[in-house]
């Protein structure tokens, strides 16, 4: 399949029967949900500062907690570090704030986190879908916000990150957002709208960059002021919707090392094709990086796409371009010809581990 116009109910059933498009049609109205979970919840911790903060998590999980450290950056005290492993730095002790984020609420790592946390003492919290993760904060009275399951982790963002969020606000560790969380909420609202299937390609920005990049490795690169999570996504994205290699890298780091290594590997070069996630809050130093760096390499690639966020709020910059990487993703998928929806690698693996504890 070639043309993104020509997506019927036969092709669905056949690329997409367990609705993953449906999923991301349908992730505005899942983040209000989630706005008024978090609302309705009034979970709040047992203090209203801490000396840092801890988000454990894997996967779609994880990202929330990259997604709030990177929008709250310049309005909280407390550092917030994410955990992506088994155990917590040394440093975690009883004046630190570990929450622990698994959708499934199953998820290893996560909860070898949540155990460790209760030895050192720390303040504990959870969001979660159930699990073992929500039994264990039932039976030890700790705060935790349930939110709904049965959506893979990567499409329940919506989700995580609001649920997330909302603990922040009810605990009084950041002020009232409502007028980010506006503002959001509408620009997802629209975008649905200009992305979704019905919209044709010469009218639809996912559909025309995912038949920009299909049959490339697309290299995701953005500035680390505000969209290092969302570079992060991007590529988590496309590998797991769309089954293709992606990678990420940020600004200025990258310039520092990354660059020199287009000079070699022609073959290779010649099937890349690069993402420059750009924002308004990007350090002037950082804007200029992009315009050197795009001098430099756009003969040694197979093309530079550049993709600006749109929006006033941090928030909605952030989520402008996080939407549109789903909607890619997926249309990437259907071009591919291949299910978006399952993980197989992914779950074959845990299944192992499950069976060599």
């Amino acid at each position: 399949m070639t043309d993104l116009d020509n997506i019927d109910s036969r092709l669905l059933e056949k690329f997409d029967p367990a609705g993953m498009g449906k999923i991301i049609a349908d992730f505005p109205s899942q983040c209000r949900q989630a706005v008024e979970i978090a609302r309705k919840a009034d979970v709040k911790l047992p203090r209203t500062a801490y000396r840092n903060i801890v988000i454990c998590g894997m996967g779609g999980s994880a990202i929330a907690g990259d997604i709030l450290a990177s929008c709250l950056a310049d309005v909280i005290p407390s550092a917030i570090f994410v955990q992506r492993n088994y155990g917590l730095p040394g440093w975690v002790g009883t004046d630190d704030l570990v929450i622990a984020s698994s959708y499934s609420g199953e998820t290893e790592e996560t909860l070898s986190d949540f155990e460790e946390a209760l030895k050192r003492k720390s303040t504990v919290a959870a969001i979660t879908s159930g699990g073992k993760l929500k039994e264990r904060c039932l039976s030890l009275g700790l705060p935790f916000i349930t939110i709904p399951g049965g959506l893979p982790p990567r499409g329940a963002l919506g989700y995580s990150f609001f649920a997330l969020l909302g603990l922040f606000i009810s605990s009084d560790l950041i002020s009232n957002q409502e007028e980010g969380l506006n503002e959001t909420l509408d620009i997802l609202g629209k975008l649905s709208g200009d992305y979704s299937a019905d919209k044709p390609g010469k009218e639809n920005k996912a559909k025309q960059i995912a038949s920009d990049i299909y049959g490339f490795l697309p290299v995701v690169y953005a500035s680390s002021d505000l969209l290092a999570p969302v570079a992060r996504r991007w590529a988590n994205q496309l590998n797991e919707n769309a089954k293709i290699l992606s990678y990420w890298a940020v600004m200025p780091e990258l310039c520092h090392n990354e660059i020199v290594g287009w000079e070699k590997l022609p073959d290779l070069r010649a099937k890349a094709k690069i993402f420059l996630l750009q924002d308004s809050g990007d350090h002037p130093r950082n804007s200029l990086r992009f315009d050197v760096l795009q001098d430099i390499i756009t003969t040694e690639s197979a093309g530079i796409i550049k993709i600006q966020s749109t929006g006033i709020s941090k928030l909605a910059r952030m989520f402008s371009l996080l939407y549109l990487a789903d909607f890619i993703s997926y249309y990437l998928a259907l071009l591919n010809q291949v299910d978006p929806m399952p993980v197989k690698r992914i779950d074959r693996l845990k299944s192992v581990l499950k069976e060599r504890k």
